[in-house]
């Protein structure tokens, strides 16, 4: 199985090709607000390197977040988009889920930093995953267990107040979603058509439309 991959739902852009059990061709860059223009050299030169064309791809994969919403969107128009296009079904699996996936170790906690001071938080253990939330570190330190490893761009921002946690929290750096982890979990997944792939956004945009009617007039 051929599955292309992107991630950018964070300061991280990275494509991955994966056929067979291996990553044919990765990239990954750390960019503040260039997704759009990394995303589409990145995705040439990836299936360039892996020797394919966006035609032989059987299943793509996305990073449906939570994390930076212009960054989110790009992903996901730009994998629904080649999935109508080359007629292929996605995964989506969220950017907490790629980062406790990078780590072998447990107790693990994901931390997407989701700026306003507040972080994109979720556990996992070896028998279960804990709920994704959003709020302040300090509002969501009781989910931390006991001598968890904390990854994520959140546990950078806030490394003090993480280091500083009941339990002995330990804190592993510069971590990011993988797209070579996102092809890698995508070939065991479920796939569904592209149009019904969502982002987890688990707060409203920090812009919002504000749309106001006028009364209708009449001569």
């Amino acid at each position: 199985m051929l599955i292309l991959g992107v991630t950018t739902s964070t300061a991280a852009v990275g494509v991955a090709v994966w056929c067979d059990d291996e990553v044919l061709s990765v990239q990954q860059v750390r960019t503040d607000r260039r997704h759009a223009e990394e995303l589409t050299p990145m995705l040439a030169q990836v299936l360039a390197d892996a020797g394919v064309e966006v035609s032989d791809i059987d299943r793509l994969a996305v990073d449906v977040g939570p994390g930076r919403f212009t960054g989110m969107r790009v992903g996901l128009a730009t994998v629904r988009a080649l999935a109508f296009a080359v007629d292929c079904p996605v995964v989506g699996i969220t950017s907490l889920e790629l980062l406790a996936a990078a780590v072998p170790e447990r107790p693990v906690v994901a931390v997407i930093d989701a700026r306003r001071n507040e972080v994109f938080q979720q556990a996992f253990s070896e028998t279960s995953t804990g709920p994704a939330r959003v709020g302040t570190p300090s509002s969501l330190m009781s989910d931390v267990p006991d001598h968890a490893l904390v990854v994520g761009d959140g546990a950078d921002r806030y490394r003090d107040l993480y280091a500083a946690a009941p339990g002995a929290a330990r804190i592993l750096a510069d971590q990011d979603p993988q797209a070579a982890i996102l092809v890698r979990l995508a070939a065991s997944r479920v796939a569904s058509p592209g149009r019904t792939i969502e982002p987890v956004y688990l707060r409203d945009p920090d812009v919002q439309i504000n749309i106001k009617t006028r009364p209708n007039e009449t001569s």
